[in-house]
């Protein structure tokens, strides 16, 4: 399926123009076996609540681009989705570009694209990796940096025809990410005049006023945070990149 803000080859967007006339759109996926975190079940229903609206402005932004002869959303909950059509996951890549791949149900898929007479489906997952990464200090002379293994959400993304056919997958550059869930303490490093810089979680609150932060700006024409129109604009811009 779409690969989760990671690195992977975006190809087959012509196929996806000569084949894909009517689109499918499903809600956003939530890998929740994926997610470490202190509340994983507060944060996967956060996403869930987050990103519920989310789909329906997608298919209105894909409508708006003409691209297809018809973009329609596939009704259904994310979580019973996701048990549908996808059989497993694997962490792939090194460093900034590991990330998740996954296997679809090519039944499960079939069945949605059959049932609300789509040519393939959109499909995308937010799923959590731990990666290593190298993150700077706001404070002291800015020149220090901490590099370990830090926790990210990404998100994949691809266009999927009947018996689990990929025509299209999202190409993200190494490192990108759609949230991050850790940080390093720098400032109590710095305070503390010390070397010992702990990575510390994010709080749920403190996510979800990231997930909720609002687009700025008088040509804002969307109600959807900032963040994830974001990401509706990104696949919006690759899918038409590619065709």
């Amino acid at each position: 399926v779409m690969s989760g803000c990671a690195g992977l080859t975006g190809s087959g967007a012509v196929e996806v123009e000569k084949r894909v006339r009517t689109l499918g759109v499903l809600p956003l996926l939530v890998d929740s076996g994926s997610i470490e975190y202190s509340n994983s079940d507060g944060l996967v229903a956060l996403l869930e609540e987050s990103g519920r609206d989310v789909d329906d402005w997608l298919v209105e932004q894909l409508r708006k681009k003409g691209d297809y002869f018809d973009v329609r959303l596939i009704e259904g909950e994310s979580s019973q989705l996701f048990e549908q059509i996808v059989l497993n996951q694997t962490v792939v890549g090194e460093g900034l570009t590991r990330h998740a791949l996954y296997s679809l149900n090519p039944e499960g898929v079939t069945r949605l694209i059959n049932d609300n007479l789509v040519d393939a489906v959109l499909v995308v997952i937010i799923h959590g990796v731990k990666r290593p990464e190298k993150r700077w200090s706001e404070y002291g002379s800015g020149l220090e940096y901490m590099e370990t293994e830090y926790r990210s959400l990404l998100y994949t993304a691809s266009v999927v025809a009947a018996q689990n056919e990929t025509l299209w997958l999202r190409n993200a550059p190494p490192g990108s990410f759609f949230l991050r869930i850790d940080y390093p303490d720098f400032m109590k490093a710095f305070w503390n005049m010390t070397d010992e810089v702990y990575v510390k979680e994010i709080t749920l609150p403190g996510l979800q006023r990231r997930l909720a932060e609002p687009e700025k700006g008088i040509f804002v024409k969307t109600a959807i945070s900032k963040k994830y129109n974001a990401m509706v604009e990104e696949l919006v811009r690759e899918l038409k990149n590619g065709m």
